[in-house]
């Protein structure tokens, strides 16, 4: 996203960015590029840095999801104050991504940074059937329903 200005990053801000897939912000990108972008403007010094995109939040939340995400994301950030910034909220973070499967409703990614510059990034979403096993379901119904 091109900004009118540079925008300079605090780095030792403890920051929790909630960012949508249908965002209009994100104009033309594909959503790995506005994720990419959002990363590329945290310094690399900056340990305390996380962002949840979910793919099928528009601009503003819905009010069922930030009822669930809010909450942890505040724990979290209080966690990371709390632990002097040396290491990331696990816990808050691990507990976000089971409300989050719990929920069955969004997909997306969870990223943090782990250090300086490193990233870790979990995909999260509705657990998925592979084609083969929905394909041999459709087989098996097919033989015993027709």
């Amino acid at each position: 996203m091109k900004l009118p200005t540079s925008v300079d990053w605090p780095r030792s801000a403890i920051t929790f960015l909630l960012m949508g897939g249908r965002d209009n912000f994100r104009g033309a990108m594909s959503p790995e590029a506005y994720i990419a972008d959002a990363k590329s403007r945290v310094p690399k010094e900056n340990r305390t840095t996380a962002i949840l995109f979910v793919n099928e939040m528009p601009h503003m939340p819905q009010c069922r999801l930030l009822a669930i995400v809010l909450p942890i994301m505040l724990k979290a950030l209080l966690a990371w104050k709390d632990s002097g910034a040396e290491a990331p909220p696990k816990a808050e973070l691990k507990a976000l991504l089971a409300k989050l499967t719990e929920a069955a409703c969004w997909s997306g990614r969870l990223l943090y940074t782990q250090g300086a510059g490193a990233w870790q990034d979990t995909e999260f979403g509705p657990p998925t059937v592979p084609a083969k096993l929905q394909q041999m379901a459709v087989t098996i119904l097919r033989r015993h329903l027709c």
